[in-house]
């Protein structure tokens, strides 16, 4: 396993800021942001993002009297590079779950994931259910969605980047000086939205040794798995929320997975949305998380 310098551009902690720690969890050294106290509330990221992504809605939560987490996910720094090269669904559900054990009081928490991160929150609500009192997942392709439009062009089109990172040489094209590709996507996938300083705080992430290569690593492990047939699609009892942006490929082939929640289940598309929906509507999306987390994981 690499150890990644904790040098980050990032914010550093101050009054109202989240706090940098690490923890040891299913065999890696994850760096994770933490801000109050309380029950836990664990918020994961996807590409090309970082743990500071949620940073308001870490503030809100924690003003809520919560222990609001976000982590970095594997691979990307400051947590570790793992040393067998491992990125599938299956890892990152396994993450979750560990982290969950490692930080909280009762072994359960709330979760909000989208992109990977909600890979990671579909992959514990499948195979750990326990541990999860409720959740929160946007713009997230299912595996039943992507099995089932694989070899449609259209769904292949809007999703070119799965197919391009996988791509012998990909990481020499996306990792040059000054990152235009993750300028790219944002603009592709969220062109609304504008933050310079989360942009640099992204591309200080990625610009760290090995973390480009072992983000890009993620969309080749989704791949095998699900050509292997491993990942399981299992009924998910724990209340979920779900949620899309109109402008986001995912949403399109989002309700076919609705016969999946057999417990409490909310499917909400928000219109003129694109991939980041906490920060293009941050407010709007943060009380829907807020009232959902009220009314099945009350404190």
């Amino acid at each position: 396993m690499t150890t990644r310098s904790t040098a980050l551009s990032a914010p550093k902690a101050a009054n109202g800021e989240p706090a940098l720690k690490y923890v040891q969890a299913n065999g890696l050294r994850f760096a994770y942001l933490e801000q109050g106290s309380g029950p836990l509330v664990m918020f994961m990221h996807g590409f090309p993002d970082n743990a500071w992504s949620y940073r308001k809605q870490m503030q809100v939560f924690a003003d809520a009297g919560y222990r609001a987490v976000s982590p970095f996910l594997r691979g990307y720094a400051p947590t570790e590079i793992p040393a067998n090269g491992i990125f599938h669904p299956i890892a990152l559900g396994k993450d979750l779950e560990a982290l969950i054990t490692a930080l909280s009081d009762d072994g359960q928490a709330c979760v909000v994931g989208m992109d990977w991160g909600g890979t990671s929150t579909f992959q514990a609500l499948a195979t750990a259910p326990s541990a999860i009192k409720a959740a929160v997942v946007m713009n997230t392709a299912h595996p039943i969605s992507i099995l089932s439009h694989r070899k449609n062009p259209e769904y292949v089109r809007a999703v070119f980047h799965v197919f391009f990172f996988q791509m012998a040489g990909a990481e020499s094209l996306v990792n040059i000086e000054g990152l235009p590709f993750v300028d790219y996507l944002w603009k592709l996938w969220s062109p609304e939205f504008k933050n310079d300083e989360h942009l640099r705080s992204i591309k200080e992430t990625l610009s760290s040794p090995g973390t480009t290569a072992a983000a890009l690593k993620y969309y080749g492990g989704l791949t095998d798995t699900l050509r292997a047939g491993l990942l399981p699609i299992n009924e998910m009892h724990t209340p979920t929320l779900t949620i899309y942006g109109t402008n986001d490929p995912t949403a399109r082939y989002s309700a076919e997975i609705a016969p999946l929640f057999k417990g409490p289940h909310k499917h909400i598309i928000l219109p003129d949305v694109g991939h980041f929906p906490h920060l293009e509507r941050e407010a709007e999306v943060t009380a829907l998380i807020t009232d959902w987390f009220k009314l099945h994981a009350p404190v």
